[in-house]
């Protein structure tokens, strides 16, 4: 795995976003704070910490055995939460948390999110995930970490959620939100601020408060979105998924159907032109055919030989639909999908062969075998899995397919 780099944004878009740039190994190697008009350095993968403030989040039941199938019930369980209307909301789910179907559910207004999204933009990254800063920050099980900043308290409580909000305000809605938990808090940790002002919000009966000791948050922070918080949602999900690097088969052969019928089209003009004394006419169909070229591949910016760049580029993507990676493709998100506390973290591939190499992790070893048993049984090629070793606190196998 390459460096990651992390963007962790202000109170809003606009403000200037921190940023850290963490090794494999989970060590600060640059970090600064980019404004308007500056851009940063791309990384292999790109993870935005986006303000806890700007959602809600919810641990809820839902046995879903798809990430849509959980976002459609998400929309129905915060009905009447919300003040924005369903439809003007983007709901992200975490992977199941146990055999109920507990999970971390994410509410945010959509235009909040684009708006995050291009701020990305103009700083040149397409973040791979969009995690809130109260769903990564790292805590251990049983416990509450409360992080007070100039400008926000990060309240976090792991796999039970968290939220965000001004530091005056958070004491009077943290004990709310803690007598609305259904889990037991075994001890409460706080950071940046003087004890005895929670202390005296909690009241005689809550769990027991402990200072930590300080630590600089944006590296905290950059470190366990690097690392990857298991139950976070990942909000680029649903209509803000990430487009995934190389398309997805359908999409590819949809697109060689596309390019084929313009071909066939170019070629029956060109028999055509010959016959047809109205040059005008002529002119309007090679207009017509470069027009949906350019809409086909935005990315030609010069027609040269328009019957040889159709041409070229439907070569292109049929060779692109056979590429290894692209055959389990299918088969892989099947499997995943089935298996949600399992992660693929890396895929490789080494031209000309047909062998694809993945890493899969997970938690434990009972969910981590059972997904590579189902990608088995949905692989046409041969599926061989080597020994299990712990990764960044995760159980790891690094599986090799054979593509058909």
């Amino acid at each position: 795995m390459s460096d990651v780099l992390v963007l962790v944004g202000g109170d809003g878009p606009e403000d200037p976003i921190a940023w850290a740039r963490v090794s494999r190994d989970g060590d600060i190697l640059a970090r600064g704070v980019a404004r308007a008009g500056d851009a940063v350095a791309p990384a292999g993968r790109i993870v935005l910490v986006a303000p806890g403030a700007d959602a809600q989040i919810k641990r809820l039941l839902l046995p879903a055995r798809t990430e849509a199938q959980a976002r459609a019930g998400a929309a129905a369980l915060f009905e009447g939460v919300l003040a924005a209307s369903a439809a003007d909301t983007h709901y992200a789910v975490g992977p199941a948390q146990d055999e109920r179907g507990a999970r971390l559910v994410a509410a945010i207004a959509a235009r909040r999110l684009t708006q995050w999204l291009e701020r990305c933009a103009a700083l040149g990254a397409d973040p791979d995930e969009i995690v809130l800063d109260c769903c990564v920050w790292p805590t251990a099980a049983g416990e509450i970490e409360i992080v007070e900043t100039p400008t926000r308290a990060i309240v976090a409580a792991g796999a039970l959620g968290g939220f965000a909000i001004e530091p005056a305000l958070a004491p009077s809605v943290f004990a709310r939100w803690l007598g609305q938990c259904d889990e037991t808090v075994q001890a409460i940790r706080l950071m940046g601020a003087p004890p005895q002002r929670w202390a005296a919000a909690l009241g005689p009966g809550a769990p027991p408060l402990a200072v930590r000791p300080d630590e600089d948050a944006l590296d905290v922070i950059a470190r366990a979105a690097a690392r990857g918080a298991p139950a976070a949602p990942n909000l680029r999900q649903g209509a803000f998924a990430r487009a995934v690097r190389g398309g997805s088969p359908w999409r590819i052969w949809r697109f060689a159907a596309a390019l084929a019928a313009l071909a066939l089209a170019l070629q029956i003009g060109a028999l055509s032109l010959a016959g047809w004394r109205d040059a005008d006419a002529a002119r309007a169909a090679r207009a017509a055919a470069e027009t949906e070229f350019r809409a086909a591949r935005p990315d030609v910016r010069r027609i040269v030989n328009l019957q040889a760049q159709v041409a070229a580029a439907l070569n292109g993507v049929q060779q692109a639909a056979g590429h290894p990676v692209i055959k389990v493709n299918d088969p892989v998100i099947a499997a995943l999908q089935a298996h949600p506390a399992v992660r693929l973290d890396e895929v490789r591939h080494s031209a000309p062969g047909r062998i694809v190499r993945m890493r899969w992790s997970a938690l434990d070893q009972t969910a981590l075998t059972a997904a590579i048993d189902d990608l088995r049984g949905r692989v046409g090629g041969a599926v061989d899995v080597g020994a299990p070793q712990f990764i960044d606190g995760r159980l790891a196998a690094q599986v090799t397919v054979t593509a058909p």
